[in-house]
């Protein structure tokens, strides 16, 4: 009887030591796979937060604000900066067989990238920043391919059916990390006089 005994108490020392091993190794790998569910989708990696101190401007002034990181851990990224632009929503008329289609993009029209730290691990934080909108911002427009068919066509298009909308300001701060998606936030502004 005692053989039987000892036999059921050696099985039971196995397996709940290959239970053990095999809930470390299922631990070991449900943490990689988080890591890198981070890393990819950049979930649960933590936040990049604009502050304005004010979001009217007039030409040739002055943005301050501040750029708030919000991570859950440290952050290894290839650099953080904030971006001052202006973009066009352009609007796009197709026709075809099968009738029209529209579709819209935007139009780069000014673009200014401050960089307040390069490649380094990034650890929740505020920065401080400044940017000056440029002078001649009202009067601004998209640069378009320079042709004089291309000219005469925008000129008929846009008297016929306004294809353009109001040039849009914004601040972008973005945390740029390498093999993986970046943290970023935007602030629509208002330059007028």
């Amino acid at each position: 009887m005692s053989d039987a005994d000892d036999l059921v108490k050696n099985a039971g020392k196995f397996f709940s030591k290959l239970g053990g091993q095999l809930k470390e190794t299922a631990k070991t790998a449900g943490t990689t796979i988080k890591q890198t569910t981070k890393q990819v989708t950049g979930l649960g990696r933590g936040t990049v937060k604009l502050e304005l101190d004010q979001l009217k401007v007039a030409p040739g002034g002055t943005l301050q604000g501040r750029l708030v990181l919000a991570l859950s851990e440290p952050v290894d990224a290839k650099r953080l900066v904030v971006t001052l632009r202006a973009r066009q929503k352009l609007v796009q008329l197709k026709k075809s067989d099968s009738g029209r289609n529209v579709g819209t993009s935007h139009a780069e029209v000014f673009q200014f990238v401050l960089e307040l730290g390069g490649a380094k691990r990034y650890e929740s934080a505020t920065l401080p920043f400044e940017l000056t909108v440029p002078p001649d911002a009202l009067e601004m427009r998209p640069s378009a391919p320079a042709s004089p068919l291309g000219d005469a066509l925008r000129s008929v298009a846009s008297a016929l059916s306004p294809t353009s909308g109001p040039i849009e300001w914004q601040v972008v701060g973005t945390l740029e990390i390498s093999w993986g998606r970046d943290l970023t936030h935007d602030i629509d502004i208002v330059v007028t006089r």
